[in-house]
């Protein structure tokens, strides 16, 4: 089984998107599955350093009076709360996150499915747990260090520009795609799925998938009889 899916790394949905597909794909035991991470930045633009607090952008972003700002920051903080995360949403440090993509692209280069998805685990908590700054260079080593991939390898991918144009492809087959926002998943190529499914839904989703491709597994088997 195959799933593709976009994300950005200081996304709140992103984040709960894929710990509900994950707890699915655990619940079904499926030992299957190839993840494809794509990048998608919400914010190409967004500062080296924190300018702003997750109050001020969203109550910007949505045009909100802070009082209907800070109830959706609260809403979307238990959600993560009552899926088991350690949410702390409204202390994030919100900073570029370009270098964390590059940085996404070196953990799939290494073709080890552990390694990418300990890799995208390590950035969500950092931003949304340990409220660190996703820009930083530091940050981005040790987490990626911390994940199984070369010291070597990641300080030349954050002193350089190495990866950018791959980052800058997956943002514009998005846009051809006709992706506006994130998470977005597409499984085997054919189902896709916008924004953030409960977490049963993902495992509704997955049933069907195994069995079309179990039904085809045996249709091809007969074939070959």
């Amino acid at each position: 089984m195959k799933i593709s899916y976009w994300i950005d790394y200081n996304c709140p949905y992103c984040y709960l998107g894929i710990s509900r597909l994950n707890k699915a794909i655990e619940k079904l035991k499926l030992d299957d599955v190839k993840i494809d991470t794509h990048s998608f930045e919400l914010d190409p633009s967004a500062p080296k350093t924190c300018k702003s607090s997750t109050l001020d952008r969203f109550s910007k972003k949505y045009n909100m009076t802070e009082e209907d700002a800070q109830k959706e920051i609260d809403k979307i903080t238990k959600w993560g709360v009552d899926d088991g995360l350690d949410m702390k949403y409204e202390s994030c440090r919100f900073t570029n996150t370009r270098d964390a993509h590059r940085l996404s692209k070196l953990a799939i280069q290494s073709n080890n499915q552990e390694i990418i998805n300990k890799f995208n685990n390590l950035l969500f908590e950092a931003y949304f747990s340990k409220n660190l700054e996703l820009a930083d260079k530091e940050t981005l080593l040790e987490i990626a260090i911390e994940a199984g991939l070369d010291e070597k390898e990641v300080k030349e991918v954050l002193n350089t520009d190495k990866f950018n144009n791959e980052v800058e492809l997956d943002e514009r087959v998005a846009l051809d795609t006709g992706i506006q926002g994130v998470p977005y998943f597409i499984f085997n190529n054919k189902y896709p799925i916008p924004g953030v499914l409960p977490s049963s839904e993902f495992v509704n989703v997955l049933k069907k998938i195994k069995f079309e491709e179990d039904f085809a597994k045996k249709i091809n088997s007969k074939e070959h009889d």
